[in-house]
């Protein structure tokens, strides 16, 4: 079975000219972007209708570039028109009721980027050639493939980094299924064979954000719609933010990596809750006629929901074992010895006595066990979820091993 990996990478255009031509070549993917977004928007708007395939998108693109906007022809056609492609993925979901019109990109706060399909680049060993502007080098941790697909270029906190999609060969050989519950909570996560990973934040770039979260707010941001445009000082504190936000994100990513990675080497099946994290971290302001209620503090329980990586967890699991999400409600408070559920018998947050059967235990290690339960159960009977936890493995909940992961 063939499957596709993206890999990271740091680009060195080597000289001054290439670097210009990066930039050069990334704006004018952007103002393209804007030009036809705007131009299907007016046909919309004026005839209830527009056509955005990327054909007649990439025909109207090249009449463009040859007669009015000439200045495109000093970069390459094929990149530039292939950044289009994206507003017919974009309409179709738009007509299908699942997102909105495309969005124009601001050139103060839109990432400069631009893709590379197959064709349009050349990867040899550690160089990458790209239409136009030639080789430059690549750095990285991780081996250069033979066979890659696409990619995408961008500038991220002063430096230009490349993103290959390349294709990996998976073993079709049968492996024994071993399953394995787990429990996503705050800062940490809790597995049915007793293993707890915690995930702990450097609270050095915690404090260094924050301090340039308040620099920011003291500078001139700007405003489009006025025509006012930030403050040469606010950028700079922008830069300073993004880099220290880049830092907190690229640690984080490794956390799941390396955890996603030991539990993948010892289960190729993992039971995970259904959780609507989206839901979860909503804001509890309310409206001015109807406040919300304890705003501040479900602000800082979003925070850190969104901090523990849940999400990335997940993705990083998906393609390195079979992931199942089984039904979330009451996995907390149910007995996995006897199944009685009740909201008392989680004491605290890390404390779980059952009141009907007495077992005591750690609670998120409980309710893994339960999660393992359910997907077992549900897988035995074709799907669905059991009212009571079918108990399918050895019961590990005298042992909890704790994995203290920092970052």
């Amino acid at each position: 079975m063939i499957t596709c990996r993206t890999i990271r990478y740091r680009l060195h255009p080597h000289t001054q000219e290439k670097a210009v031509k990066l930039h050069g070549l990334a704006e004018a993917c952007r103002q393209s972007w804007n030009h036809f977004v705007g131009k299907l928007r007016d046909d919309y708007r004026f005839y209830g209708e527009c056509n955005p395939r990327f054909f007649n998108t990439g025909k109207l693109f090249v009449i463009w570039r040859k007669h009015y906007a000439t200045w495109l022809q000093d970069y390459s056609m094929a990149i530039v028109r292939y950044s289009l492609k994206p507003i017919e993925t974009a309409y179709k979901q738009f007509y299908a009721g699942r997102g909105g019109l495309p969005k124009f990109k601001g050139q103060y706060d839109h990432v400069p980027s631009f893709p590379l399909a197959q064709g349009l680049f050349k990867l040899t060993g550690s160089s990458l050639h790209i239409q136009r502007i030639g080789q430059v080098g690549l750095v990285g941790n991780n081996p250069y493939p033979d066979n890659p697909v696409s990619g995408t270029i961008k500038y991220e906190c002063g430096h230009w980094y490349a993103y290959i999609v390349h294709e990996v060969q998976l073993s079709d050989q049968p492996r024994p299924i071993k399953a394995v519950g787990i429990d996503r909570n705050v800062r940490q996560i809790a597995c049915s064979d007793g293993e707890v990973y915690l995930l702990e934040e450097d609270e050095k770039l915690a404090a260094r954000k924050r301090r340039y979260q308040r620099m920011m707010s003291r500078r001139q941001k700007g405003d489009r719609k006025q025509g006012i445009k930030p403050s040469n000082r606010y950028l700079k504190a922008k830069e300073l933010h993004a880099k220290t936000q880049q830092k907190i994100v690229q640690q984080r990513t490794d956390w799941c990596h390396k955890v996603s990675k030991e539990i993948a080497s010892k289960y190729n099946l993992v039971y995970m809750e259904d959780l609507n994290t989206q839901g979860m971290t909503a804001s509890a302001k309310g409206t001015q006629d109807k406040p919300g209620k304890n705003v501040k503090q479900k602000a800082g329980l979003n925070k850190s929901i969104l901090k523990s990586g849940w999400g990335k967890l997940e993705q990083c699991l998906s393609y390195k074992s079979n992931v199942i999400k089984v039904p979330a409600p009451y996995t907390s408070q149910r007995c996995h010895e006897c199944g009685h559920t009740e909201k008392d018998n989680r004491k605290t947050q890390s404390e779980f006595i059952c009141l009907s059967c007495g077992y005591s235990g750690n609670a998120d290690q409980n309710a893994a066990l339960n999660i393992l339960a359910l997907g077992n159960g549900a897988a035995a009977r074709g799907g669905g979820a059991v009212s009571r936890p079918v108990k399918r493995e050895t019961d590990t909940a005298g042992c909890i091993s704790v994995r203290n992961y920092r970052i």
